[in-house]
């Protein structure tokens, strides 16, 4: 590389690791109907005065009603996260009847055009099941929009482009409720049984959207699109006691979140100091904690939850009366955690590239874009535009050998070749930003009409995170296929250069093609085609907004930039390499372990191969890969089995 690695400068405190995102990009609009109906009273203790302004305005401004007294208000927003401060200021008898919620709940509820779910933002543990049960019912809110019209302008667009024809399971998604206490959800109903009952909010369906129709698809093919209806999940049929994740039903959320968060710190440093053995430990007793239906109270429950040892034991118990663990919170603030924590979030640096970056002096992202040449050193300029050529876009190729993986995961991955790592560095203020359900499902109508436009006849599936429920995601992940294998091999390539030629894709780079089947392979990196790009919605896109077009102050109308995975599979495979791709971690391991153990096959995104005699098995549906491994069929939104 032609650029002089400097010393990076020494620096006096931690605070500056990691660099908060760009203020330059727009927020959501703060006037809508998000919080319609709803009365709220803010409690003020330990809120600074600009603080408790800001709130204000949010809710006049998202049509909510604020109230001075307490025991008129739906939702009590308050900071304070503990029983006896909360009792200073509201009786608990009353603080029981409300949702009581901390202010996070009001701006992301403004920003995410409706109100949240109060459980993922309860102010007190003490309160969390009162605080889900008195959460105002999402139907009142549904009834406002429905008067008054979405938050975003209805008017035809002759820009936008049309959404495919979608199966059933892509209606569009509403935010968990979770069941009142004594119910669940099975086949769409409510019904009572014991502890099931408090296993977890009641998710929204998959989102499985094909961009073909059932008429397009080839007679004996159908299977390529997804059940309609969509196939419900049994949860009386599940034990949260079974030692593997593939065998529980995990939510998104979970009675014992907090814990998790707290034990899942620890695990992440484990991560990045690379110690996977005690990193794996952690993990496992995060997935058993997950699928647990209770809150944990008393270490007497702990006896049947499986993979919690003695050390972990502990750490519960100190949960369980303080409400945080002192080794993550110790964590947290330590400048070697912040430090690898940083760097392993960059796409192609895992944690023996960071450790190295760290043992060279490097602390904060602007040492690491010094370092790889992405800005000059402090004092110097880049007049000559030396440096912006680093992020200039094209398409780069990299190997598949050339990709060490380490827990399964796109971050933390180690990618020798740098490009990619410059690409990843340098555009880090707008790839960090977290993607809203809305953009994800508009970012797969986008790419599915071109795919339409460019080869017809293909589906696709949107899998990750999104497909598990989460509302915000960090990239997007595509499984496509077409009926005509041949049509397949080679699609990626072609494709991602039409979208690079079109300038929907700024950077490209091809992890790897389509490879025989091997049935000896001894990794789980899937022998899929595949490229990783960074991804631009259009001008003429709901989500476009005035963005920096370089120096000068120039401005451009545009998407923000998005990471966007592309994963090509001949049709006999698609519906592995979905589960494969839909996560989530846990799950993926678990699964795998359990077809290699229980029924002697060796399973990945890849396919299925029977380890006697070295067969492929080809399942038509995403049901029948369970059904082969003698598994219950568990929705993606139950297979949540990572913190």
């Amino acid at each position: 590389m032609p650029f002089k690695r400097p010393a990076p400068p020494p620096h006096e405190s931690s605070s500056n690791t990691v660099l908060p995102s760009s203020k330059r990009f727009k927020s959501v609009a703060q006037t809508s109907h998000a919080l319609k109906n709803m009365k709220v009273h803010v409690v003020d203790a330990k809120l600074k005065g600009n603080t408790i302004g800001e709130l204000y305005r949010l809710v006049e401004g998202a049509s909510g009603e604020l109230v001075a007294d307490v025991k008129d208000a739906d939702v009590v927003v308050t900071c304070i996260g503990m029983r006896k401060r909360l009792e200073r200021h509201l009786d608990w008898d009353v603080a029981k009847e409300k949702a009581i919620v901390n202010p996070d709940w009001i701006r992301d509820s403004v920003k995410q055009g409706e109100a949240q779910p109060c459980g993922d933002y309860a102010a007190l543990e003490d309160l969390h099941d009162e605080t889900v049960e008195n959460c105002p019912d999402s139907q009142e809110q549904e009834q406002g929009q429905s008067e008054t019209g979405p938050t975003m302008s209805t008017e035809p667009d002759p820009n936008q482009l049309p959404s495919p024809p979608s199966s059933p399971s892509a209606t569009p998604q509403r935010k968990w409720r979770r069941p009142k206490k004594g119910e669940y959800k099975v086949s769409g109903k409510s019904s009572t049984s014991g502890k099931s009952s408090k296993l977890s909010k009641s998710p929204p369906s998959s989102s499985i959207i094909p961009t073909a129709s059932r008429t397009s698809i080839p007679h004996g093919l159908e299977y390529l699109l997804p059940p309609d209806p969509p196939i419900p999940t049994d949860l009386s049929k599940f034990d949260w006691k079974a030692k593997y994740a593939c065998c529980r039903v995990s939510p998104l959320v979970c009675p014992n979140q907090g814990l998790c968060d707290e034990l899942n710190i620890i695990r992440k440093s484990r991560e990045v100091e690379g110690e996977g053995r005690s990193e794996l430990s952690y993990q496992r007793a995060i997935s058993a904690i997950k699928a647990y239906p209770d809150r944990i109270t008393s270490l007497r429950q702990l006896d049947q939850i499986p993979f919690i040892g003695e050390k972990i034991t502990g750490l519960i118990e100190e949960y369980i009366e303080t409400g945080k663990i002192a080794e993550a919170q110790a964590t947290l603030t330590s400048e070697r955690y912040k430090s690898l924590t940083a760097f392993t979030a960059i796409y192609g640096i895992g944690p023996n590239t960071a450790k190295q970056l760290y043992s060279q002096g490097l602390r904060t992202i602007r040492d690491l874009e010094v370092w790889y040449g992405i800005r000059p050193p402090e004092g110097e300029e880049d007049a000559e535009g030396v440096y912006a050529q680093q992020l200039q876009g094209g398409i780069v190729t990299v190997d598949g050998s050339k990709r060490r993986s380490t827990r399964g995961g796109k971050q933390g991955a180690e990618v020798e070749n740098e490009s990619w790592m410059k690409v990843a560095l340098g555009l880090r203020e707008e790839l960090e930003i977290k993607i809203p359900r809305d953009e994800v499902e508009e970012i797969g109508r986008v790419v599915g009409k071109e795919l339409e436009e460019f080869q017809s006849g293909c589906v696709w599936t949107i899998v990750g995170g999104h497909r598990r429920g989460k509302s915000m995601s960090n990239d997007v992940d595509i499984v496509f296929s077409h009926s005509d294998p041949e049509k397949v091999k080679g699609l990626c390539g072609r494709f991602v250069t039409r979208l690079y030629e079109r300038g929907y894709v700024s950077h490209v780079m091809h992890l790897s093609g389509f490879h025989e089947h091997n049935a000896l392979r001894t990794t789980h990196w899937d022998s899929l085609e595949k490229a990783l790009t960074v991804f631009t919605l259009p001008e003429g896109s709901p989500f476009a907004q005035d963005l920096p077009a370089g120096k000068g102050g120039k401005m451009q109308r545009r998407g923000i930039r998005r990471r966007v995975d592309l994963i090509f599979a001949l049709p006999e495979v698609y519906w592995t390499a979905v589960i494969g791709w839909t996560g989530s971690i846990m799950f993926q391991r678990d699964i795998r372990k359990w077809a290699t153990t229980k029924k002697g096959y060796k399973f990945d995104s890849s396919g299925i191969t029977r380890k006697r005699d070295s067969e492929q098995v080809f399942p038509k549906t995403e049901k029948d890969v369970f059904d082969l491994f003698g598994l219950e069929w568990i929705e993606p939104i139950w297979r949540n089995a990572d913190a």
